[in-house]
């Protein structure tokens, strides 16, 4: 039956999340996306917290547009994307010269998950003949979370306890398996304490994994993106539309 993965990165690997048409969901963790690729190249959709998609020069408009959708405090957790030449380059100080045009600044936060960034991008590139563009796309957390909510952002940081709750609370109220799996992945990957998967403050990203993978199986067919189509830009690499997705809000 079809598989539905949400992914996001937890500090020492990729926390996945994997909705199935005939089981419950379960939340399981990949030391690199290779790793993951190899279980399930047969995946419905995948959907990454990650860029995917490099411009030359110039902030990616999905980027912009998520910010703008998202609006007050959400839209901080949306990094504007550094270019192509940027992201491969052997430091930040570097790269924020490489950047272009030059007032086009590269956040901290943006240059911690190059890296991720780089592998994705390494990957799609080695494996262009076996993926297909729908099979592996972009999507943000906050924008999934904004999209089940009926286009209402979360109200509280995700890494607060209020956040969390909310989350949660909403997820459940989607699924009531998504609740318990959220619970179950979140003992499984952080459990024992002295040697885990993950941290006990990167809980977070489960709920992230959990959104994104339920945004891949609500919209696999149907997706909307940031830019739409109409408006979309392309990575010349890649030869790919660089967009990120959500489930349409109702």
């Amino acid at each position: 039956m079809a598989r539905y993965l949400g992914v996001d990165w937890a500090g020492t690997g990729w926390v996945t999340a994997v909705l199935r048409d005939d089981a419950a969901p379960t939340v399981t963790f990949y030391p690199t996306i290779l790793n993951l690729w190899l279980d399930h190249d047969d995946a419905a959709a995948i959907l990454i917290d990650i860029p995917i998609g490099l411009r030359e020069a110039g902030k990616r408009t999905c980027d912009v547009a998520a910010k703008a959708r998202l609006g007050g405090d959400r839209q901080r957790s949306v990094f504007l994307t550094p270019t192509r030449e940027a992201v491969y380059a052997p430091d930040i100080e570097t790269a924020k010269r490489l950047q272009q045009p030059e007032d086009f600044g590269i956040q901290n936060q943006a240059w911690a998950i190059v890296p991720r960034i780089r592998e994705v991008d390494g990957f799609l590139q080695k494996f262009a003949g076996s993926v297909s563009e729908d099979q592996i796309l972009e999507a943000h957390p906050e924008l999934c979370f904004w999209a089940l909510n009926g286009g209402q952002p979360m109200t509280h940081p995700k890494e607060t306890e209020e956040g969390t709750a909310e989350r949660r609370d909403l997820l459940a109220d989607l699924d009531p398996a998504l609740g318990t799996a959220f619970e179950e992945g979140v003992r499984s990957l952080t459990k024992p304490a002295y040697a885990p998967m993950i941290g006990s403050t990167q809980t977070d990203d489960v709920l992230d994994a959990l959104a994104t993978a339920y945004t891949a199986k609500l919209g696999h067919d149907q997706f909307e993106r940031l830019p739409p189509v109409t408006e979309s830009e392309r990575d010349s690499v890649l030869m790919r539309d660089i967009e990120m997705v959500y489930y349409p809000v109702e």
